[in-house]
């Protein structure tokens, strides 16, 4: 909504050409907020800079803060599939919008590692349902993927805080797997995989922790 009020929303790819991909993101939730709580969600673009742009979000619930997210978004050509630049345009579109606030002290991980031997803890074939209007899995299905690979016990007892980095997108019928193993730090991470022509494609990491 927000960048359709800046004119680079979904209604504005014939226009513009372009249109924001998701890279990553992170959600800490504070509270849980009862059924049919009223909630506000404030949103504002963080930086615009390269190929990037970062976007912060709070969500309220009357007077208490319940969750708080950070995303990172790129910038993509609609014909070609290939990376833009955030140009000048870009920027003064979001001008107003613009608010250096950070709500988070640590970016969402570029990328992770899972230990070799790791099994797969979930496995399925990508379906209609999965797919959204980029014509990939929309994001919040790799979260779906990601919850079923978690062991029962973390599952019953999910952490408060999610990241998720995107690696590569995942197509309609693709069969995929998440492989499950827990960092150094203690996170639980899940891997969402697949194979072309012999070789692991690696779409995304998630954190729980």
């Amino acid at each position: 909504m927000a960048s359709d009020d800046a004119g680079f929303g979904l209604k504005d790819i014939p226009r513009r050409g372009v249109h924001w991909i998701l890279n990553s993101w992170r959600v800490e939730l504070l509270a849980r907020p009862l059924w049919r709580t009223p909630l506000k969600v404030e949103t504002w673009p963080r930086s615009m800079d390269g190929f990037f742009s970062d976007r912060e979000f709070l969500v309220r619930a009357e007077a208490s803060t319940v969750a708080r997210g950070t995303s990172r978004w790129v910038l993509v050509d609609a014909d070609t599939g290939r990376l833009m630049r955030v140009t000048d345009a870009v920027r003064d579109a979001y001008r107003q919008q613009l608010d250096t606030r950070s709500l988070f002290d640590r970016p969402v991980p570029g990328n992770g590692s899972t230990p070799e031997g790791s099994p797969a803890a979930f496995e399925t074939v990508v379906g209609r349902r999965d797919i959204d209007t980029n014509h990939h899995v929309n994001n919040l299905h790799y979260l779906d993927y990601a919850v079923e690979a978690l062991p029962e016990e973390v599952y019953r007892d999910l952490p408060a805080t999610v990241d998720i980095v995107f690696r590569r997108q995942i197509l309609l019928g693709t069969p995929i797997r998440c492989l499950y193993s827990q960092t150094e730090a203690g996170k639980h991470q899940v891997e969402i995989q697949s194979e072309s022509g012999g070789r692991v494609v690696h779409h995304a990491f998630i954190w729980f922790y």
